[in-house]
């Protein structure tokens, strides 16, 4: 009898030491949790207009790709809307993940269109430019990746290049205006955002001889001055030295005369003939 009384109290103890740790684990998750319940019910909150998808470049924005999320009201980013109907329509010119707040200066102006329009900044023009795996530097130029652009004069006896145009940025590729996995493509045009003047210096550019494009780091604003054009020095024979010709003497004369005066007599004149 002895022997069971002693294998009952340590059961009992061991059940009741299990007992207390599982009370004492609830008891400190309640109080751990109940700072963190009584701070989220003193946070203000506001509803945002986040994306309800992954949006691409161009992408229209309409209710099925748009929801309202709860914000802390503190922190609202700037340019956000609390309606889906003030931003439905609009057309975002930068990729975006699901659950990310609407931003002003992530869409394009109302009534700018849809697709490649929408990214065109005002006052500038969007230009497509023939390339190959060379001049599209290996097909590592991507949509919002920033070129230079050098001309090569092929048609002059020494073949010259200079950079007409710097930090340029680049659309699209073919017909793509992003890259999903970044991974080099080989692609026939290029289109460039540019000014209208540099729009035009760029259709002489490529009708007069090929150009090469350079990417660039985008965090690179040292901007070179434009090298300028070359100068077409004339040159002209050497002028031959002047040959110092012989005067031609005087003629003599045919006949001379002479005066001779003698004494108190009167001057006598004689003809002479010049031989």
């Amino acid at each position: 009898m002895k022997k069971y009384g002693t294998i009952i109290a340590l059961g009992l103890a061991v059940l009741f030491g299990v007992l207390a740790v599982v009370l004492v684990n609830r008891w400190m998750s309640t109080k751990a949790s109940a700072p963190q319940e009584e701070a989220r019910g003193q946070m203000a909150l506001t509803k945002i207009v986040v994306a309800a998808a992954n949006l691409n470049i161009g992408t229209r924005l309409s209710a099925d790709n748009l929801a309202l999320a709860e914000w802390p009201k503190a922190n609202v980013p700037q340019g956000a809307f609390s309606e889906i109907s003030q931003v439905e329509g609009r057309v975002v010119v930068s990729k975006m993940i699901a659950g990310t707040p609407i931003r002003a200066a992530e869409l394009a102006a109302p009534g700018s269109g849809a697709g490649l329009v929408a990214t065109i900044k005002p006052g500038m023009r969007a230009m497509a430019i023939r390339v190959d795996e060379v001049v599209g530097v290996g097909g590592f130029i991507m949509p919002n990746t920033f070129v230079d652009v050098i001309e090569i004069d092929s048609q002059s006896p020494t073949s010259r290049a200079r950079t007409i145009l710097e930090k340029v940025e680049v659309l699209a590729i073919a017909q793509e205006t992003y890259n999903e996995d970044g991974k080099p493509k080989i692609v026939r045009t290029v289109t460039l955002e540019l000014s209208p003047q540099d729009a035009e210096r760029m259709a002489q550019t490529t009708h007069k001889g090929p150009i090469q494009l350079v990417l660039r780091n985008p965090l690179d604003e040292v901007l070179e001055p434009p090298a300028p054009a070359p100068r077409v020095v004339e040159r002209r024979p050497a002028p031959r030295p002047a040959v110092a010709r012989p005067r031609p003497a005087a003629p003599a004369p045919s006949s001379f005369e002479v005066e001779v005066i003698r004494g108190e007599k009167p001057a006598e004149s004689y003809r002479f003939q010049s031989k």
